[in-house]
């Protein structure tokens, strides 16, 4: 019997154990093994908590929890000097993760006055291209939902531009500069 996911520290340790979850978010664009090489650059928050880098996307970018604890929330670094908070619980983040065509085209465009419904399109537009070079992706977005119990994405992406443009977990560089918003 495996472990329960009721925390961080377990669903990590599933994802670490299990090289079939491991590669199936890898297809997603969330890489555990590029955390050997680290962020881009050593960023820290204006709080002081502590950042824990736990995967990186092929851009170059890392995944990062925030402070201590059982749940903790998860801030995005780009490469190129964008992040911010994309998700209160790393379960969370790995429903969102696995649920949009990227976290960069998840924020490339406003929710807009529309509820959303544009970026949604655009998603939507994004994932059938997807689609034609990985025909299983919606099979492969219920496997990783199923092997990590993860929640329905339903008001993820909202939640994302949310929490986005909080200031307090925007990156700052060990030169002082802050991270521009991912929005």
């Amino acid at each position: 019997m495996s472990e329960p996911l009721t925390t961080d520290a377990a669903i990590l340790a599933r994802i670490r154990s299990t090289p079939t979850i491991a590669k199936l978010l890898t297809d997603f664009d969330f890489d555990i093994d590029r955390v050997a090489n680290g962020p881009v650059e050593p960023v820290h928050l204006a709080s002081g908590e502590p950042l824990e880098m736990i995967a990186g996307d092929a851009s170059g970018g890392a995944f990062m929890l925030v402070g201590s604890g059982d749940e903790r929330p998860v801030v995005y670094a780009g490469s190129e000097g964008e992040g911010g908070l994309i998700a209160t619980s790393l379960r969370n983040a790995l429903a969102l993760v696995g649920s949009v065509s990227s976290i960069h085209d998840a924020t490339a465009r406003p929710l807009g006055d529309d509820g959303g419904a544009d970026l949604h399109a655009w998603l939507a537009e994004a994932d059938d291209e997807i689609r034609e070079d990985w025909p299983d992706l919606d099979a492969d977005r219920q496997r990783l939902r199923e092997a990590l119990d993860l929640p329905a994405a339903d008001g993820l992406l909202e939640a994302l531009h949310r929490l986005a443009a909080d200031e307090a977990y925007r990156p700052i560089s060990e030169a002082g500069d802050r991270y521009d918003s991912m929005l």
